[in-house]
């Protein structure tokens, strides 16, 4: 629950600017974790998304285990990795491994989604099973506590048997919270895309939440997006920059985020109604403006929801405003915590 301390951390896209080689958006998500490590954020996931030229976050373990190799004390993780692309044997070891390079900070979020389209999502799993079969593979290789009998039984991870990261459940809905609150895990809402529903999802895991091993009392992180700059009219120009870049992109002209200058010079382009419509509600849920209008917005959402921690999801063009927008919102937020 709020505590009337904001406790932030980092949802990471790896956005890609225009006018950028494709590397500069990595390195840039390289410096912008090292500014979390600094500045006071709890932690920083790396999302997952596919054919979405605009977000390079296509890997989310290998670009975690980069992050986590430049920092030390910052909790790494994925928020996250989307399980039916994946074997659960194949995302044990992965992050199996990372846990014994980086022992007690890496994060396993968990997404029951493809995080892509319909087509994107038959390439990336042919063969597809359900998420809770895949649940509850990935933790009996993580425990070796398969049932006697079992064919995976015989198999050991190596790494991953006895070196589980944290493990987190993500959702936008009900099911992942309530799963996650009967089986005693942390949440994370993604508020940045449904924000609509922040409120009831995490009343939803209280609601289900049981007391284990891992945690004694329930735990819920809300994702929202958040774009800070020194003026209210500032933030907003390059919110609006945003939004019209996303919905353009999902409009049949997929591409990198355009600057608010490139927009402003050409200000129509491919829109779809349907669209423009679901891109107006997920930003509408969003907060944009000066420090102290974001740090308002915040802890009205931390209020609200009840939520313990709150992932910041920045998603605009221009690599320097963008970081710069995270260590504003740490100066008004996050200043004077004690480490």
């Amino acid at each position: 629950m709020f505590d009337g301390r904001l406790h932030l951390s980092i949802l990471d896209h790896t956005p890609v600017s225009s006018g950028s080689p494709l590397g500069d958006a990595f390195w840039h998500s390289t410096k912008l974790a090292q500014l979390a490590e600094r500045t006071g954020y709890e932690r920083y996931w790396v999302a997952e998304h596919h054919n979405m030229p605009w977000l390079a976050s296509s890997t989310p373990a290998v670009l975690a285990a980069h992050l986590a190799a430049q920092t030390s004390t910052l909790r790494v993780g994925t928020g996250g990795l989307m399980l039916s692309n994946y074997s659960p044997l194949s995302t044990v070891e992965q992050m199996g491994l990372l846990e014994v390079l980086h022992p007690g900070r890496i994060d396993l979020g968990l997404g029951r989604s493809s995080g892509a389209d319909q087509i994107t999502t038959h390439a990336l799993q042919p063969n597809h099973r359900e998420f809770g079969q895949l649940f509850a593979e990935l933790l009996a290789f993580f425990r070796g506590d398969f049932p006697d009998g079992h064919p995976y039984g015989s198999i050991i991870a190596t790494p991953g048997r006895g070196d589980m990261p944290a493990i987190w459940l993500l959702g936008s809905g009900s099911y992942s919270a309530q799963l996650a609150g009967s089986l005693g895990l942390p949440f994370a809402h993604g508020g940045h895309f449904m924000g609509s529903n922040s409120v009831q999802a995490i009343e939803t895991y209280h609601q289900a939440f049981r007391p284990s091993e891992t945690l004694e009392e329930p735990y819920a992180i809300v994702s929202v997006g958040a774009i800070c700059m020194e003026t209210d009219e500032l933030a907003q120009r390059y919110q609006n920059a945003a939004h019209i870049s996303t919905v353009r992109a999902m409009s049949g002209q997929p591409g990198p985020l355009l600057s608010p200058e490139e927009i402003e010079a050409t200000p129509d382009g491919p829109s779809a109604p349907a669209q423009d419509d679901y891109v107006s509600e997920v930003f509408s849920h969003h907060i944009v403006g000066s420090p102290t209008t974001v740090k308002a917005g915040l802890e009205d959402l931390a209020t609200r929801t009840g939520a313990n921690e709150l992932m910041i999801a920045t998603i605009m063009h221009g690599y320097e405003k963008r970081m710069r927008s995270y260590e504003l919102i740490a100066e008004a937020c996050l200043t004077g915590n004690p480490a």
